[in-house]
Parts: structure tokens; C-alpha cells; sequence
């Protein structure tokens, strides 16, 4: 068997690239190939989910202001309402950050792809280039709070010594941030599974928050 120099994954010894990141097993000495994804691109990508986490939010929080404001008037509710809607909780901060972690793990575990990977072309994939699943989506998803601390500078670093590109979160998780040309067929997922993703990705966000802000102004 021959072992890759990179991630480690044993190949028959007739192999010319690794299975798992294809990566050269002849070369000596071995030249790693570098994907695409590269943190520029990644960042983008994060910053397209950010901003529809933060415009649904705020949809979120004027459907539910506009409706304490109707039930205010039918005597439903205490007027006094406006007044707890400034500010944030504990609960919410909480809740928010929960809810960004679920949108990406349902994203990524069922489909590969939040929006932002959509728009950016890529695609989430286990180190052997087979599609992710939940539960590998969750730990990289919660571990981007370690990786995007100091403006990302934890998750740059080690991108920077992997040519997988992989974050913290990724190596934790066995997975790597692909372009889609860099796919097989095989590991490209369903329109189906794109719709259930979204569907639970956002309900969860839809949710979350709505509780958070309910509870604040009950």
C-alpha cells in the first residue's frame, strides 16, 4: 500500500494520485496540489451568507414588530412593548449564532452548499472527494467560531500550510472546500437535496430568531 505524504490515506500500490486528495504518490519529491477555493474566495463566499443571515433576520424582526404593533391596538398585548424592543438579550446573541451554525450544517451536510458557496461556485466534500454529511458539517460549522477570530486570521493561517486548503474546522472535520469543476459527477449533489437544504437551513434561522425576539418582547 502506498501512504500520501498529505492526508495520510493509504492507495493500492498501482496508484498514481492519492484517492482521498489527489495528490501525486510518485513524485519525488511529492508535489501537493493546491485547490482553487482559496481563502479570498471562501471570505466572499461567507460574506453573501452574512448578509442574507442579516436581511432575513431583519425581515424576521419587522414581521414580528409589525405584528406586537396590530396586537398592541387590539389591546392584546401591553403598549410598553416598543420600549423592550431596543437593545439585545443574552438569549438572542445566542440563539443568532446558533442559527447561522444550523443554517451551514444543513446546508453543507445535506446539500455542500450555502448560498454564498452557490453564488461562489463551491462546494463542501469529505478529504476523499465524496459528499459531506451532518455531522461533519456541524463540526466545521462550529468551529468557524475559532477559525474567524481575529478577522480570520486562525482559519488563514492554516489554510495557508494545507493544500487542501483546509481551516481548523476542516482538519477537525476530514473535509475541504472545493470549486465544483474540481468534482466528479459522483460527488455532486440533487436539486432535491438543495431544496431540503435550504428549506431547513433557513427555517432554522426563520425560527431561532423569531423566538428570541418574541421572548424579548413578551
Amino acid at each position: 500500500m502506498l501512504k500520501c505524504d498529505y492526508c495520510g490515506r493509504e492507495n493500492p500500490d498501482d496508484a498514481i494520485q492519492c484517492s482521498g486528495c489527489a495528490n501525486p504518490l510518485h513524485d519525488d519529491p511529492p508535489v501537493l496540489k493546491r485547490t482553487k477555493a482559496g481563502f479570498r474566495l471562501r471570505a466572499a463566499a461567507r460574506a453573501i451568507d452574512t448578509l442574507f443571515n442579516f436581511t432575513l433576520t431583519w425581515f424576521i424582526y419587522m414581521v414580528i414588530d409589525g405584528g406586537f404593533a396590530v396586537a398592541a391596538k387590539a389591546g392584546w398585548v401591553s403598549t410598553d412593548w416598543q420600549q423592550r424592543a431596543h437593545g439585545y438579550t443574552l438569549l438572542i446573541y445566542v440563539l443568532g449564532i446558533l442559527a447561522a451554525v444550523l443554517y451551514h450544517t444543513f446546508c453543507e451536510g445535506l446539500h455542500g452548499a450555502t448560498i454564498g458557496k452557490l453564488c461562489c461556485g463551491l462546494c463542501v466534500v469529505r478529504e476523499d472527494r465524496t459528499p459531506s454529511n451532518l455531522s461533519a458539517a456541524f463540526i466545521r460549522s462550529i468551529s468557524f467560531l475559532l477559525d474567524s477570530l481575529f478577522l480570520g486570521a486562525v482559519g488563514y493561517s492554516a489554510m495557508r500550510k494545507s493544500p487542501l486548503n483546509q481551516r481548523f474546522g476542516d482538519r477537525w472535520a476530514k473535509t475541504a472546500v472545493l470549486k465544483i469543476d474540481e468534482l466528479a459527477p459522483e460527488s455532486r449533489r440533487s436539486t432535491g437535496s438543495l431544496v431540503l437544504a435550504l428549506g431547513l437551513g433557513i427555517g432554522s434561522i426563520v425560527v431561532l430568531v423569531a423566538v428570541g425576539w418574541v421572548q424579548k418582547l413578551l
